[in-house]
């Protein structure tokens, strides 16, 4: 008997992330390029082919620049720095995750700081672009024209009643 033919449940889900994250990486690459207004030559430093998702954005400057494409106020994208230093390279990764928090991404969609920088869970990151690409839409149209990832349903499906002899005795 073969005993690589047997999975556990970490390996199955950790294997279904990988599969949904290279399907969706290109899409999120594309969707912040878009968004910033990168010009071509800007977009050949950042290639997703060669270098990936997580490797793009590592160092939190993206991040933080489509932060501060929302406009607000106080946000704490607009504190970001650029450097070579891993702490501040976190530091400007959590900027962006507490604007994430700022304009009501869900907590469980937004991904932790290791998830990006150490590439612990690339498709997290994904989760939370989507996510973020949502709220930033609603907040400000004009400066996040598009949307990422698949449209939130507004109304609730009807589901059908079970037939009375379904129903569970009470």
């Amino acid at each position: 008997m073969n005993q690589n033919a047997h999975t556990n449940l970490d390996q199955d889900l950790r294997l279904s992330r990988t599969a949904k994250f290279e399907r969706s990486e290109h899409e999120a690459a594309e969707w912040i390029f878009d968004t910033l207004q990168l010009l071509q030559t800007e977009r050949n430093l950042y290639d997703v082919g060669e270098h990936g998702l997580a490797e793009i954005l590592k160092d939190g400057k993206l991040l933080c620049r489509l932060g501060n494409l929302l406009g607000l106020p106080l946000a704490p994208t607009a504190k970001y720095r650029t450097s070579r230093m891993p702490f501040v390279q976190m530091e400007n990764i959590l900027f962006f995750l507490q604007t994430c928090d700022m304009i009501g991404v869900g907590h469980d969609e937004i991904f932790q700081t290791v998830d990006l920088f150490e590439a612990k869970d690339p498709y997290q990151v994904v989760v939370t672009l989507m996510s973020f690409s949502r709220k930033a839409h609603e907040l400000n149209a004009s400066a996040f024209p598009t949307l990422m990832g698949p449209k939130v349903a507004k109304v609730k499906p009807h589901v059908p009643f079970k037939p009375l002899s379904l129903r569970g005795r009470q």
